[in-house]
């Protein structure tokens, strides 16, 4: 068994374990046995820190995308401004899960890089949206973040736990590609990193491409209107 599951998900995992011993070996006391892969860190037992992580993992971009589009102006500032932010909450929030909580293991340059990358890749898609399409894509861009993506992230439990087709809508969003990169980072050495990587690099890409197409479209000359100009009559002279 994944140690580096939540809580809640260990506990499903052990009730279907003492239900098989059950069903294999009824009143025999043989417990089917649960083995760690990875063990959850000793000041953290329950992985309370990993699945609170998810949250700064969505709040970091959200806060991101609104700071900047009420304070800055300009497509190529707010792209500088959420790389500068999203480098910042990475160091943050890393260290508070590593260092303080004791939640996160694996090296900290690695889960302030995963950090980092699921912050950016949200804001960016997000002001992205709202370039295109003003406060609509804004509220747009934050309702599939908060409502669809956190939901289905699946870091406080494990997308495979999700019923059907949700989990793995989730890892397609950033907050469940965030936190599932950052499980590989903190308790896998990296390994699978592949998956997560590709899906927020590419919402990264489309945040930057939708920013700027906004900004095409704020730049494009207005028609120039048909302006006609009377010549003064002149008088003839004799």
């Amino acid at each position: 068994m994944d140690g580096a599951l939540h809580a809640g998900a260990q506990g499903t995992l052990n009730g279907i374990a003492s239900a098989l011993s059950q069903a294999q070996h009824p009143g025999a006391g043989t417990a089917v046995a649960v083995r760690d892969l990875v063990p959850l860190p000793a000041d953290d037992p329950r992985g309370a820190g990993l699945a609170a992580g998810a949250l700064p993992l969505v709040m970091g971009g959200l806060l991101a995308a609104f700071l900047l589009t009420r304070l800055v102006l300009g497509s190529t500032r707010r792209v500088i401004g959420a790389l500068a932010f999203a480098v910042t909450g990475g160091l943050a929030v890393a260290a508070i899960l590593q260092f303080w909580l004791g939640s996160l293991t694996g090296s900290y340059w690695a889960n302030t890089g995963a950090v980092a990358l699921t912050v950016v890749a949200t804001s960016l898609a997000i002001l992205g949206l709202e370039s295109l399409l003003g406060y609509a894509g804004l509220g747009l861009g934050a309702a599939t973040m908060m409502l669809v993506g956190n939901p289905l992230s699946g870091t406080t439990t494990a997308p495979e736990l999700l019923p059907d087709w949700s989990g793995a809508l989730g890892q397609l969003l950033p907050t469940g590609a965030g936190g599932r990169l950052l499980r590989s980072t903190a308790f896998f050495d990296g390994h699978g990193v592949a998956h997560s990587v590709i899906v927020l690099a590419a919402w990264l890409t489309l945040g930057v491409l939708l920013c700027l197409a906004g900004s095409l479209r704020r730049q494009r000359p207005a028609a120039d209107p048909v302006t006609t100009t009377a010549q003064p009559a002149t008088q003839a002279t004799v």
